[in-house]
């Protein structure tokens, strides 16, 4: 009978390694939303790492270095995990984009900001995400739903505008 067990739990972490090496090494999402503001008020707002406690997820974000708005810093989330980001590329109004590391994924971050017809905003972010360790990402794909971490934070960013009358 433990033979049996034991057999089954190796045959069962065989098989979720095997799909851990057989999925895309790299995760793609993207969520678009349109807010009534800018884009150039939009990306003020996100490119602020100084201005973070709309965002509901975290606990704590601290700038560990800031060169000419080129910045490293790391994000607290409320469930423990540390996130060191460090930003890629600044085009003013237009494109952000932020490397990502944990000890789980690395990754990378782009957010498109465009004009609307009514005056407002079109914000596209992508998170390009790469989780290190084959079982980790068969896990990661099954219960980590990165899309609604993303709509997480474009409704607390909504939630800010709204609050602010921006």
């Amino acid at each position: 009978m433990l033979i049996k067990l034991l057999l089954a739990i190796a045959v069962l972490f065989l098989l979720i390694l095997l799909i851990g090496l057989a999925l895309p090494k790299e995760r793609v999402v993207t969520r678009t939303g349109q807010f009534p503001i800018a884009p150039e008020v939009l990306y003020r707002i996100i490119t602020d790492n100084n201005d973070w406690k709309y965002r509901t997820n975290l606990k704590d974000l601290v700038i560990l270095k800031d060169d000419e708005g080129m910045q490293v810093w790391d994000e607290y989330t409320e469930d423990g995990s540390v996130i060191r980001f460090t930003t890629r590329e600044k085009i003013p109004e237009t494109f952000y984009s932020f490397d990502m590391e944990s000890k789980l994924f690395t990754g990378y971050w782009e957010a498109t900001f465009k004009l609307a017809e009514d005056g407002g905003s079109i914000f596209t972010a992508t998170e390009h995400i790469r989780v290190k360790n084959p079982f980790v990402k068969t896990l990661y794909y099954l219960f980590f739903n990165v899309g609604k971490l993303m709509d997480a934070y474009q409704n607390d960013l909504r939630g800010k505008v709204e609050r602010e009358n921006l």
